[in-house]
């Protein structure tokens, strides 16, 4: 029994997904679900050492920090549960559909880093819940800039990996 070529949609790694049994509908929704929680944790990446930076100064200035204390817990919580599943459905993606190539290796050294600094971000909260002494005003701005080092190459990994 031959394959009709008309039926099928051949994705740029090689994987034949079969329109037919709604192969290709899963991978668009699982690539789309996997976009959104990107989207969501680099939301939370990007703010959250702003919030700890803001509630740092209201409490050296003795301003109700209370408010940037819940925003801080909050932002880490879930950007520690879009990452979880950002990463979940990108591993999904990587073994269901056999995404494979050197881009993919560098693309997960650059997670794994985003991974580090997610864990630096909440180990800078802890701090500041428990008092402990803390990074100064320009450290903590330039540790807030540098998630956006670690996403360019990311981004650029994966919009050129055909090319």
């Amino acid at each position: 029994c031959k394959t009709n070529p008309r039926s099928e949609a051949s994705t740029s790694w090689g994987v034949i997904v079969s329109r037919h049994s709604g192969g290709l509908t899963i991978f668009i929704a699982i690539k789309v679900t996997h976009i959104l929680f990107v989207i969501a944790w680099m939301s939370c990446l990007f703010v959250l050492p702003r919030v700890i930076l803001h509630w740092r100064k209201t409490c050296h200035s003795g301003q109700e920090s209370e408010a940037f204390k819940s925003l801080s817990i909050g932002l880490f919580r879930f950007g520690s549960l879009m990452a979880i599943l950002a990463i979940s459905f990108g591993i999904w993606l990587w073994k269901a559909f056999g995404f494979n190539g050197a881009w993919l290796h560098y693309k997960m050294a650059f997670i794994f880093l985003l991974i580090i600094y997610h864990l630096i971000s909440g180990k800078l909260l802890l701090n500041i819940i428990k008092n402990k002494p803390f990074k100064n005003n320009v450290a903590l701005r330039l540790f807030n800039e540098s998630s956006l080092l670690i996403v360019i190459p990311i981004i650029y990994f994966v919009v050129s990996k055909n090319a």
